[in-house]
């Protein structure tokens, strides 16, 4: 067919639907309407962006032109050989005559769709990206002079800053981390350059690399944002600021730290909307569901939640405080730094600079007339001595220890210098958490695992009880079922998609609070005795969990002991890390 032919039949089609032509772009349709008007033109219709829409497909179209004849081939199916367009008015000959040339030159069909003007709109946002952004500061680097520079750097002049090229990158890459649900932002110099990762789900992704110089700009811009002396490159500084996104407020907590080749930057990002503060959600099940739920109502007593950073701690803490806040509650926090604001909770952030630290506040919270306390973290033996002693004289206090499970809390007390009866008496719950990838829901499929695994997995749930497995939902002596994600568009195929908490709980009960005194908190002592008791490890909770179809075993086996006592070696159970090669491949 000649290039003469094709355009004349595309002019024919479109003049014999000329009377059901749409409406303007200032006229509003309902959805029914826009479904009939589509349907009259012969077309598909999209009522929100497309799952499939990318970006290299976007830029097959030129912006310029996209926009000048209001349409988007958001997707371009190699497959199917199949350009899909998103379009205002579905009959414009000039838009016709560029997807025609454009079918034509790549032997691509045409599939069009008629799209309402803020899809369109939202669809054209696609072709901003950080690589552009980088680009563009690059390019004005290259023409400003010194006195330019040393003006980006004012952070009396808001407006200027916000057209400035480098607030501009700081812009795009907070929303990329944000549409990308990234926990945290990490900008550090590599060779000579800047790299940009954001951590999405606990694994940390590479984003983009620019120049040194454009690097240094970036810090700076986000230096001033964050309130932090600009000047001050030796040594770490913390600190925060807020943005509003589609009416939604967004904290970020920064933290700079000088590095060999220059200054790193991470920048924890506090999505209130995105947070669950509820433990079934969170993933608390079983027994340990009941025994913090019942602890968490005792008048006094201390609660710690172990494990590291990034681990879900102070997550799991503020569900137990949503829980206990109401009128009848006096509640006082005391974090490093505040990360959730919570109504009704008085929350007090500690400034060490000043002297208002962990141990200087806990005074001062004692004097407030407190039901319960929560602070942030035990790092001292002030703190750890000050809490103990709340717990027991008629307060409720929750905080936090780093160790690698639950009984190692009790020689990290004991370390700080709390006596072991102190400790039998004060301490309630210890809790240890760990954060595991959840499966795709909308990809997910049960997977054969080999004989040799399943015994393995039978000899770590000895000593769960039936009623345990009921507990969880499963039913004893049933066959396992495992699952994996095959990945798809809404995970981004990578099968993963969300976290969830695994937790081991040990209930400090009359039997433990005499050995703790008797043996001086003697951990293979105390685990033994925790485990008669019905004691679920964090593995075995990951077991349940994983049999639940609710997370793979090479996630389970990436943050528990990691000594592959169940697993086997990794790439003969799950092929996730081929698949994540894959992808990376076809990127």
């Amino acid at each position: 067919m000649t290039d003469k032919e094709v355009t004349k039949d595309e002019v024919e089609a479109a003049a014999k639907q000329v009377n059901a032509k749409p409406k303007k772009k200032d006229e509003t349709l309902d959805e029914e309407q826009f479904k009939k008007q589509a349907a009259d033109l012969g077309v598909g219709v999209i009522f929100d962006v497309p799952s499939n829409a990318n970006r290299e497909s976007i830029q097959t179209l030129s912006e310029d032109i996209a926009k000048q004849n209001r349409m988007v081939i958001f997707n371009k199916d190699k497959k199917t050989k199949t350009l899909h367009v998103a379009m205002i008015d579905t009959q414009s000959v000039n838009a016709l005559n560029v997807l025609r040339f454009i079918a034509q030159k790549d032997r691509m069909n045409i599939e069009i769709y008629l799209t309402p003007e803020n899809v369109l709109e939202k669809l054209f946002e696609l072709y901003g990206s950080a690589e552009d952004a980088v680009d563009k500061v690059v390019e004005s680097f290259a023409i400003e002079d010194e006195e330019d520079k040393d003006d980006l750097n004012i952070a009396g002049d808001k407006e200027s800053l916000q057209d400035a090229p480098v607030a501009k990158l700081v812009h795009v890459i907070i929303k990329h981390a944000l549409d990308g649900k990234a926990s945290d932002i990490h900008i550090e110099p590599i060779d000579k350059t800047y790299r940009v990762r954001f951590r999405q789900d606990g694994v940390l992704h590479s984003s983009l690399t620019f120049p040194m110089e454009v690097g240094k700009a970036v810090i700076s811009r986000i230096k001033i944002l964050s309130n932090l002396k600009i000047d001050e490159k030796r040594k770490p500084q913390d600190g925060r600021f807020r943005i509003n996104d589609k009416g939604k407020d967004i904290d970020f907590r920064v933290s700079s730290l000088p590095v060999v080749e220059g200054e790193k930057i991470v920048m924890r990002v506090l999505e209130k909307d995105r947070q669950t503060f509820d433990l079934k959600e969170l993933g608390m099940m079983g027994t340990q569901y009941d025994m913090c739920m019942e602890r968490i109502m005792d008048p006094f007593g201390m609660i710690l939640m172990t494990g590291p950073t990034g681990s879900g701690k102070s997550t799991t803490l503020y569900a137990f405080l949503k829980i206990l806040n109401g009128e009848e509650r006096n509640i006082i926090t005391l974090e490093d730094p505040v990360e959730y604001f919570v109504p009704g909770i008085n929350q007090s952030q500690v400034k060490p600079e000043i002297g208002y630290n962990f141990a200087s506040g806990l005074r001062s919270i004692l004097r407030q007339d407190p039901n319960v306390i929560m602070v942030g973290e035990i790092r001292d033996g002030e703190t750890a001595e000050l809490g103990v002693h709340a717990a027991l004289t008629g307060h409720l206090v929750f905080s936090t220890v780093h160790t690698n499970n639950a009984v190692g809390a009790l020689p990290r007390l004991i370390d700080l210098g709390i006596e072991p009866f102190l400790i039998a008496s004060a301490v309630r719950v210890i809790a240890a958490q760990r954060l595991v990838r959840k499966i795709c829901e909308h990809c997910k499929e049960e997977k054969a695992v080999p004989d040799n695994i399943i015994e393995k997995i039978k000899i770590e749930l000895e000593g769960v009880s039936d009623s345990e497995f009921r507990k969880y939902g499963l039913e004893p002596g049933a066959p396992f079922k495992f699952h994996h994600g095959k990945g798809c568009k809404k995970c981004g195929g990578l099968g993963l998609v969300g976290r969830l908490a695994l937790y081991e709980t040990i209930d400090i009960d009359r039997e433990l609070q005499d050995l703790i005194t008797e043996e001086d908190g003697n951990m293979p002592k105390v685990e033994a005795m925790a485990r008669k008791k019905g004691y679920i490890t964090l593995k075995q909770d990951g077991i349940l969990k994983m049999l639940l179809g609710m997370t793979t075993l090479a996630e389970l086996e990436r943050v528990t002991e990691g000594d592959m006592s169940i697993g086997g070696k990794l790439d003969e159970i799950s092929d996730e890390d081929q698949m994540h090669e894959e992808i990376k491949h076809n990127h």
